[in-house]
């Protein structure tokens, strides 16, 4: 595997494409290149690690050294690069269905998401328009524990102890959510969300536990309920022009690297699971379970937010497919 520096990977894809090899694989995300702290990592070197022995030499490009989301979407979609991990929002504008992956409460866990695309035809549904623009959807990259919810004032325990607060918001799906469960919301930026908690702007976030952790906002976020909103989820895209160029024999060894790739996510996912807690005790943070029933009166009042996310008759296609796994 070979690690280039960003201001020359930018400079050099187009020449690097060009010249590559047929063999060559660059796999690009937008965390960093370590597997202690980055599940995406874990799956890059779960998938380069399974090839090893192959034709195919890869090179990980971490911390969003080849462009922004959009530029490596269009990336793949030209056949300029191989794999991406990307965030899932990138697909909506060509797949809406993929909206279904995040709808608040709609799954029981991560376990039931992954037989949800593996056991029925939602994820061949997803692709039919990805694959006639060069992209090909491959699987769920998961990036930590469920979506929780932290915030600075007090433990929260029922729906009726968020009524007071006003929580940072990623978009207006996310606001529709907050005011469904009795809160308020305000959107802010990411890099403006420490700012904003510590000066009242806002109170909390919805966000994945290690968030909180991995950016020290636990010196001021001393509260977390563990609700299991979303799994917190990204998504594997690969070049559909180079996959289907492979030979039968490469395209399974692609296949088994994939699903490396994917075992060393999860396994990541599972491994962090058991420490979260003691981080965040070791961090000084009170973690309050929902009392019973309570996250059933959430998931109710979360179902208000589905139609305007999906149409009905897409929304149905993922409750079908929810339900055949389920039975």
């Amino acid at each position: 595997m070979t690690f280039l520096p960003k201001a020359f990977a930018i400079s050099a894809l187009a020449f690097l494409t060009a010249t590559a090899h047929a063999a060559d694989i660059k796999i690009a995300m937008n965390g960093a290149d370590d597997t202690a702290t980055n599940p995406e990592a874990a799956f890059a070197h779960g998938f380069a690690d399974a090839l090893e022995g192959t034709d195919f030499e890869v090179s990980i490009f971490p911390s969003d050294t080849l462009g922004s989301e959009k530029e490596r979407f269009d990336q793949v979609a030209q056949g300029l690069l191989e794999v991406n991990l990307a965030a899932l929002s990138t697909g909506f504008g060509m797949s809406p269905l993929m909206k279904g992956i995040q709808l608040p409460f709609f799954f029981q866990s991560r376990e039931e998401i992954d037989a949800v695309l593996t056991e029925t035809d939602i994820a061949e549904q997803m692709n039919a328009p990805l694959l006639d623009n060069g992209v090909r959807f491959v699987d769920v990259n998961y990036i930590g524990m469920d979506i929780g919810i932290h915030n600075s004032k007090k433990p929260i325990a029922k729906v009726e102890d968020m009524s007071d607060l006003r929580f940072r918001a990623l978009n207006s799906e996310q606001i529709a959510l907050q005011e469904a469960l009795g809160s308020t919301g305000t959107i802010v930026s990411w890099s403006e969300v420490a700012n904003a908690i510590q000066t009242g702007v806002a109170d909390g976030y919805f966000n994945p536990p290690n968030s909180a952790i991995r950016t020290g906002h636990t010196e001021f976020l001393k509260h977390f309920t563990p609700a299991d909103i979303t799994p917190s989820s990204r998504i594997v895209l690969i070049s559909e022009d180079w996959y289907a160029s492979l030979s039968d024999e490469e395209k399974s060894q692609i296949d088994t690297a994939l699903e490396a790739g994917k075992k060393a996510n999860r396994d990541w996912v599972d491994s962090w699971a058991s420490d979260v807690r003691a981080k965040h005790e070791a961090a000084g943070v009170t973690v309050t379970e929902l009392a019973e029933g309570e996250r059933e009166k959430m998931a109710e009042l979360a179902q208000s937010t589905w139609s305007p996310s999906l149409p009905d008759d897409q929304l149905k296609i993922w409750t079908d497919a929810r339900d055949a796994v389920a039975n």
